[in-house]
Formats: structure tokens, C-alpha cells, sequence
């Protein structure tokens, strides 16, 4: 029997984060759920997928590399932040050594190290802000990389203490240095055949 993928529909209901995780895994689009309520995610643009595909392989390929025992998933994974009882969709996350899940749900993790966000025009308000507030939350995240499609500019914000975070923005060439996963990686690997 054929199963049939269809959107949520929209209700004013508060869900359960298990009755969002069974609506999510047949729904042909991606909603993140906050404290019982869901968002729909918006459409990517070529140049967001180009650049996420290309930074999420190019920070796998350095940590091969250097035999770096981390785990580089892609936007598909969810992520839980239990304190906030608030599910995301990164566009790529990075896991040191083993993954934790939720529940003992393979689909929805807890322990990303490292999260990149492509920004988008419709979205890089709430993924500078709103987004990166909740991933604060994470006991084990490490380094938020916001990267630009508009031009050459990724943005680094590496936790240096408990509530201190040091920014750093690298533009044009050169490398990003990701402080988290002990790596750096070029901009001309990131952008590579990118169109502005």
C-alpha cells in the first residue's frame, strides 16, 4: 500500500511533540514544532542548496583528513532542544564522536557541536536571532557559522564561556576557521561556482 505525502494542515490545537514527529514523518514538507505549535519552512533557492551541499562536504572532507572523530549531517536531521521542548531543521550540524537521540528516535537528535545556518533573505532575521537563541540552549553546541548567499561572507560565533560568544566574519578568500571542530575550511570551497 502506497502511503500518500500530504502538507499539515493548519490548526490553532496544541500538538504533542510525539503526534508532530508521526505528522512529520508523512508530510511532503518540513515543519519545525514549537512547544506544541508548527511552522512551515520555507522553499530553498539554488543557491542555498549549492552552498549548503558544498559546505557540509567541505567540512567532511577536512575532518577525513585530519581522522576527526565527528559526524557532519545534512538539512534533513532534526534537532530537539528539550528546555524549550522546540524542534529545528539545521541546514547542516556537525556531532562530536556518538549521536544522542530523543526517545530513541534515529530522526531527531540533541547533541550538534557545530550548526550552520545559509541565510536567506526571508529568513535571516529569525536565523540570526530567534534561531540562534534557541540553539543556546544545547548543552553541547559549540559554534553557530551563518553563511550569505547574496555574497561572499560566512559569519562564526564560537562559545568561549558559558554566556560568551566570540564573533568572527570572513569575507572574499581565505579560510574559515571552525574553532569547535579544530578545522578550517576555504571560502572558495564554500562558494565554488556560485553565481551572485
Amino acid at each position: 500500500m502506497e502511503t500518500i505525502l500530504k502538507p499539515f494542515k493548519r490548526s490553532s490545537r496544541v500538538l504533542s511533540i510525539e503526534k508532530y514527529l508521526d505528522k512529520e514523518s508523512l508530510s511532503a514538507e518540513k515543519h519545525e514544532y514549537y512547544n506544541g505549535k508548527i511552522k512551515k519552512m520555507p522553499g530553498s533557492s539554488f543557491n542555498h542548496n549549492q552552498i549548503t551541499v558544498q559546505i557540509a562536504s567541505t567540512i567532511l572532507n577536512e575532518l577525513d583528513s585530519k581522522q576527526k572523530p565527528f559526524r557532519v549531517l545534512s538539512s534533513d536531521q532534526k534537532v530537539f532542544i528539550p528546555k524549550l521542548n522546540q524542534v529545528l531543521y539545521p541546514d547542516a550540524l556537525v556531532v562530536y564522536l556518538k549521536p544522542e537521540f530523543w526517545n530513541g528516535r534515529k530522526d531527531i537528535l540533541l547533541n550538534p557541536i557545530l550548526i550552520v545556518e545559509v541565510l536567506s533573505p526571508t529568513t535571516e532575521k529569525y536565523d540570526r536571532h530567534d534561531k540562534f537563541m534557541s540553539y543556546k540552549n544545547i548543552p553541547t553546541f559549540m559554534e553557530y557559522v551563518m553563511v550569505r548567499q547574496d555574497t561572499k561572507e560566512v559569519e562564526t560565533w564560537f562559545r568561549e564561556e558559558t554566556h560568551l560568544w566570540r564573533e568572527t566574519t570572513f569575507c572574499d578568500t581565505g579560510d574559515v576557521k571552525l574553532s569547535s571542530i579544530g578545522i578550517s575550511i576555504s571560502m572558495d570551497k564554500v562558494y565554488r561556482n556560485i553565481e551572485f
